[in-house]
């Protein structure tokens, strides 16, 4: 494991080696994937939490979103995939991706069904971005939050009844995955280590299952609100083994209560 510390912006700016900028008021999945990936992979990273009044972060990255993560004097990595390969490179050979052609290949596809656009990530934000529309607010996010979020999925209600059914088959191929893992006596989605994986479908499955305050105190009432959303929506598609797989991988490799 690694140590994680949270820095203010003017020390991770001037600082060498690896910054990372993630959410500091929800558990986006792609910002706890960021943190989960340095944390097994054991990478000693500095941490900025964006906040809402974020311009000094803004001014920092050059983007409006996180995460963002910084490695000595190269680019500003924002992707899921750029960030994955980075901290994957920093680990070692076979520590968080496969090192052979083939299995990284094939790996990176299953973690663009999770993190990728129309991903189960971006198909469970469409659902709790229609359940603030429809609702004027009442569920899902404050309805000016959810009316920005819809510009940047692409929000139609055509769109969001579509990602039910792919997240539907995504979720499957993850369970079939593990099942097939598990024949061959493995407990973990990779084979018989942790990797990047497991990570990500347990952070990504965050908004698709109920998070009580025990299971993250610092998540504010309203925003517990708008992740219940998905989860009242989509929370039932969710396979037991993969809910169960879930929390083994929290409780195990991740930090328990999560923790923005």
């Amino acid at each position: 494991m690694t140590a994680m510390e949270f820095v203010d912006v003017a020390t991770a700016r001037n600082a060498p080696g690896v910054r990372i900028v993630v959410s500091g008021i929800v558990p986006s999945p792609w910002s706890e994937a960021t943190k989960g990936l340095f944390r097994v992979g054991g990478i000693s990273v500095l941490a900025v939490r964006r906040m809402r009044d974020a311009a000094e972060v803004t001014a920092w990255t050059g983007v409006d979103n996180v995460p963002v993560v910084f490695h000595a004097a190269e680019p500003a990595r924002t992707s899921w995939a750029a960030i994955t390969t980075l901290a994957a490179r920093l680990a070692g050979p076979d520590v968080l991706i496969p090192d052979d052609v083939g299995a990284r290949a094939e790996t990176m596809g299953l973690l663009h069904e999770i993190a990728g656009e129309d991903g189960i990530g971006w198909n469970s934000r469409l659902a709790m971005i229609h359940a603030t529309i429809i609702s004027g607010g009442k569920r899902g996010f404050p309805l000016p939050v959810g009316q920005y979020l819809a510009k940047r999925y692409g929000y139609t209600p055509e769109a969001a009844e579509r990602s039910r059914a792919r997240i539907e088959r995504q979720l499957h191929a993850l369970s079939d995955r593990l099942r097939a893992q598990r024949a061959l006596g493995h407990a973990y989605l990779g084979g018989a280590r942790v990797s990047a994986l497991d990570i990500y479908c347990a952070t990504f499955l965050t908004p698709l299952s109920a998070i009580s305050a025990e299971d993250c105190p610092q998540l504010e009432p309203v925003l517990r609100l708008a992740f219940g959303s998905a989860h009242d929506e989509l929370g039932a598609l969710v396979p037991a083994e993969l809910a169960a797989h879930r929390k083994m991988i929290l409780e195990r490799h991740l930090a328990w209560p999560i923790a923005l």
